[in-house]
């Protein structure tokens, strides 16, 4: 226990650094109220954190108590990024929770009007997507205790390498993320946005999060700014490992990669089928970039959309982007590797007993033990999505509503179809987010913890 409230007070301390940033700007902008709404939390957070960092003990981590830190942690920056809504008079309690973690899990889920908000809250909203875009667990522990480094890594569903240490890949990864981040501010800037529009949808479109400081999103943009975002949203929604790769000057290898190449496939087929329902062409191919890297923004009204559209969008959203990126989703290459182990399946089973079948995947061949693994998670990602859908009925939603909203919140996008929520269906709804953005493994092994090894 001791070593799990070392590491608390480590995310503790960094979330309360991180609040003193808008707290600074809301001081500048002389915004009544809202300079101690941000530095109490964030004064709170600082002390306590350091205090329960420096007092608790440092040990060794096993796998199963990184999967509690990174489970709990998650939690935790929720609760305090919530504060600061709270302590304004923005929201309630529950609704600032909800809200804090749609924003650390970049499902972009909002129960506010940003329209309404004051400039330091919306850059709050925009920062807690982009620090969870990156990785809470990674960004805040990977450079401060390298000994549990590597288990921390694989508990927040991570396992791509950039350099031959862990410390190092979390550095260049960090790198590679703020060089997106500057380049999709800078291009989303040149199209023809504010500078403080800009700010807030590079920081919320690179890490596939889908916040905006404006009440219709993208509705009212120009087509210049939706390219430009689509542009970023790809980016985004790209694993970091392929970013690696192009900065490296190994495009090729990006262009001829199984997922990078499915991706696109996926944004183009959803692209067609809504142009083929009335959206125009780049507000189509804008909701459906939208959708495959887990975004969220919108240009369209969903609820004026076809039924066939609908679950095309919900078909986009449960994929998902790129593994190892910003993206939520199940994630293409599981998708592909999923249909590949059925025409596996259907190959050996009709092939004599003595010829060895194998399936290739990515230019290697895929073990039985891997194909069982990733076709067992699909399993269990979509079962939870059934019993999501299922609670949903029963609280009055017809199907594709309940489905559509509780594939949102899982695969952690912002596309949504509800525009209220109960109490029941709020609690439902964070508790789907976390999940989603934690890929199941950590918050199930912390249900079934009991203290042991």
């Amino acid at each position: 226990m001791g070593v799990l409230l070392h590491y608390m007070g480590t995310i503790a301390l960094c979330t309360g650094m991180l609040m003193f940033i808008p707290a600074l700007l809301a001081l500048v902008l002389d915004e009544p109220g809202m300079p101690q709404a941000f530095a109490l939390p964030a004064a709170v957070s600082v002390l306590l954190g350091y205090g329960v960092h420096r007092l608790s003990p440092k040990g060794e981590l096993n796998l199963r108590l990184a999967f509690a830190v990174s489970a709990l942690g998650w939690a935790l920056v929720a609760l305090l990024g919530s504060m600061p809504y709270v302590l304004s008079g923005i929201l309630s309690p529950l609704d600032a929770y909800f809200e804090a973690m749609a924003g650390f899990t970049t499902t972009g889920i909002t129960m506010v009007t940003p329209g309404e908000l004051p400039k330091s809250v919306l850059l709050w909203r925009s920062m807690t997507q982009w620090v969870g875009g990156m990785g809470i667990v990674v960004l805040f522990l990977a450079l401060f205790a390298p000994a549990g480094a590597a288990k921390l890594y694989t508990a927040e569903a991570r396992t791509e390498r950039l350099e031959p240490s862990l410390a190092r890949t979390a550095r260049r990864i960090f790198y590679i993320y703020t060089y997106l981040t500057l380049a999709g501010i800078l291009l989303i800037y040149l199209s023809g946005s504010s500078v403080f529009e800009a700010v807030n949808h590079g920081l919320t479109a690179i890490s596939s999060g889908g916040f905006s400081p404006l009440n219709d999103s993208y509705a009212g943009m120009p087509e210049g700014v939706k390219l430009a975002t689509v542009l970023v949203m790809l980016m985004g929604g790209t694993s970091f490992a392929l970013h690696q790769r192009w900065l490296e000057g190994r495009l090729r290898d990006v262009l001829e990669s199984t997922e990078f190449r499915a991706m696109l496939g996926f944004v183009a087929a959803g692209a067609l089928a809504l142009y083929l329902d009335g959206v125009s062409t780049v507000d189509a191919l804008f909701t459906s970039m939208s959708a495959v890297t887990t975004t969220g923004f919108s240009v369209v009204e969903l609820n004026s959309l076809s039924d066939a559209s609908k679950y095309v969008l919900l078909l986009l959203l449960l994929v998902g982007g790129g593994y190892g990126s910003t993206a939520g989703g199940l994630k293409v290459i599981r998708a592909v590797a999923c249909l590949k182990a059925v025409l596996w399946f259907l190959r050996r089973s009709t092939s004599p007993r003595s010829r060895i079948v194998r399936t290739r995947l990515q230019g290697r061949v895929m073990e039985e033990e891997e194909m069982l693994a990733v076709v067992l998670f699909t399993l269990l990602y979509l079962l939870f999505i059934a019993i999501g859908t299922g609670v949903f009925v029963y609280l009055g939603h017809d199907l594709l509503t309940s489905a559509f909203t509780v594939a949102t919140a899982q695969g952690n996008n912002g596309l949504v179809v509800l525009s209220e929520y109960q109490t029941v269906e709020k609690v439902l709804l964070v508790f789907y987010m976390w999940l989603g953005r934690l890929e199941l493994l950590p918050v199930l092994i912390l249900f079934m913890w009991r203290g042991g090894r």
